[in-house]
C-alpha cells in the first residue's frame, strides 16, 4: 500500500487569507461561502510555543470531552488509550483546542476524541475521519475529506485506505487542523442497535463486511468460516463509524479455519460484547504451537535510530493491536528478529513506527521463520 503525501509547507501560509486564518495576529478578511461550499473555521492568533516546541491546534466541533494526541516521539507514545496528551480549550474560540508537545524531527501524530461516555474504552474507533486516499481509496469518495491542514508547515500521510498520520510538523510552530468528523462519533448514543454488520477476513477471502442476522434486543449473529482474527462492527456495512475488537471472547476454542458462530451483543450502538464460538472443525492440517525466532524484512522503510517493529498475530495474550513484543534490528543483515512462544496455526504481521504492514497476515507453516513485509 503506498502513501499518498499532501505537502503544505510551502502553500499554507500563502493562503492563510483564503482560509480566514488570522495572520500574525491579524485578522484577515473571511470570504463569504457560495451555496456549495462549506465555510472554513477562522484559526485564533496563537503564540509560537519556541525552540525545541511544537503545538498542534484543532477544529472540532463534535468534540464531547475533549481530544488527545499519540504517536511516534509523543508522550504517549502509540499507546491509543493513552490521553496524558490532552488538548484544552483555546481562550475565546469556540470548539478549537491545543497541546504544546516537545518536537523531534521524526514526530508521527494521530489525534483522537474521548468519548462522550466515561465508562466506553478510549481507542481508535475514535481517532481524526478519513481522507480519499487515491492510491488506496476504499470505498472513500473522491470528494471525502474529514481531516484537513488550514495552515502551518506539516503534512499527511495515509495509511489503512485514508487514516492521516501528521509528519513534518515545525520546530517553533503552530499548525492547524480542521476535524469535520472522527472515524467514529464520540457522542456514545445509549440505545442498541437496529442493524449490525460485521468485517473480518471471513471464508478464506480478504476482509469485507458481511450483514449480521437479528435475533432481536440487539443481538446479532453471522456464521463463517473465521480467519483468526479481531472485528470491526457497525450499522451500515461501511468503514465509517466502525469499532474495533482486537480480542473478541473465543468459545470452544475455535481457530483460523473453523466454522464459527459470530455472536454481537448491542448495549451501546455498536459498543457491546463480540464472541465467537466453535461450530465445526475446519479441514486442514494443524500448525503445532512452538517457540522459535522469526526474521521479518520491512522492505520499504530504511532504518533510523529509534525506530520500533512490533511483532503481532494471534497471541492468546497481547495479539494484534495490543502486542508490545519489540523486535529486534541487526544492522548487518538489515533485519528484525523476535524469539519468544507462538501459539498453534500461528499468523503474524508487524507495526512499524505505529504503521501496519499491509498485505494479508503471514500463515506460519511450521518451518519457514522468515517474511517480508511493506509498511502501509
Amino acid at each position: 500500500m503506498k502513501f499518498n503525501k499532501l505537502f503544505f509547507a510551502a502553500v499554507a501560509f500563502a493562503t492563510l487569507a483564503m482560509v480566514g486564518c488570522k495572520k500574525n495576529g491579524q485578522n484577515e478578511p473571511t470570504p463569504v461561502p457560495g451555496p456549495d461550499e462549506e465555510e472554513v473555521p477562522e484559526c485564533p492568533a496563537i503564540d509560537a510555543p519556541g525552540a525545541g516546541s511544537t503545538t498542534i491546534a484543532i477544529y472540532a466541533e463534535v468534540c464531547p470531552r475533549g481530544c488527545y494526541i499519540v504517536g511516534n516521539s509523543t508522550p504517549a507514545g502509540w499507546n491509543e488509550k493513552d490521553d496524558q496528551s490532552l488538548l484544552t480549550p483555546v481562550q475565546g474560540a469556540d470548539n478549537w483546542y491545543s497541546v504544546t508537545i516537545p518536537f523531534f524531527d521524526d514526530l508521527q501524530i494521530k489525534a483522537i476524541a474521548r468519548p462522550s461516555d466515561e465508562d466506553v474504552e478510549l481507542g481508535w474507533s475514535y481517532q481524526w475521519g478519513k481522507n480519499y486516499d487515491p492510491n488506496d481509496p476504499g470505498d472513500l469518495d473522491e470528494s471525502v475529506e474529514n481531516t484537513k491542514i488550514l495552515a502551518g508547515t506539516g503534512e499527511f500521510e495515509y495509511e489503512n485506505q485514508g487514516q492521516p498520520k501528521l509528519i513534518h510538523v515545525a520546530d517553533n510552530g503552530v499548525i492547524y487542523i480542521w476535524v469535520k468528523n472522527w472515524a467514529a462519533s464520540p457522542v456514545i448514543e445509549a440505545k442498541k442497535l437496529e442493524t449490525a454488520w460485521v468485517k473480518s477476513n471471513f471464508n478464506n477471502e480478504d476482509w469485507a463486511w458481511y450483514e449480521m442476522t437479528a435475533k432481536g434486543d440487539g443481538v446479532f449473529e453471522f456464521e463463517g468460516i473465521w480467519g483468526g482474527n479481531g472485528c470491526n462492527i457497525n450499522e451500515t456495512g461501511t468503514d465509517d463509524g466502525a469499532q474495533w475488537y482486537a480480542n473478541p471472547e473465543l468459545i470452544d476454542d475455535p481457530k483460523a479455519g473453523d466454522k464459527v458462530l459470530v455472536t454481537f451483543v448491542s448495549e451501546k450502538m455498536a459498543i457491546g460484547q463480540l464472541s465467537i464460538k466453535l461450530l465445526e472443525k475446519g479441514q486442514h492440517d494443524v500448525v503445532p504451537a512452538g517457540n522459535g525466532t522469526f526474521v521479518v524484512t520491512v522492505a520499504n522503510r530504511e532504518y533510523t535510530d529509534g525506530d520500533v517493529c512490533i511483532f503481532t498475530g494471534n497471541f492468546a495474550e497481547k495479539s494484534w493491536g495490543d502486542s508490545d513484543r519489540a523486535m529486534t534490528y541487526d544492522a548487518g543483515t538489515g533485519k528484525w528478529s523476535w524469539t519468544g512462544e507462538y501459539p498453534e496455526d500461528f499468523e503474524y504481521k508487524v507495526i512499524y513506527n505505529g504503521s501496519w504492514a499491509g498485505g494479508n497476515n503471514v500463515k506460519f507453516d511450521g518451518s519457514n521463520y522468515e517474511a517480508t513485509f511493506e509498511i502501509q
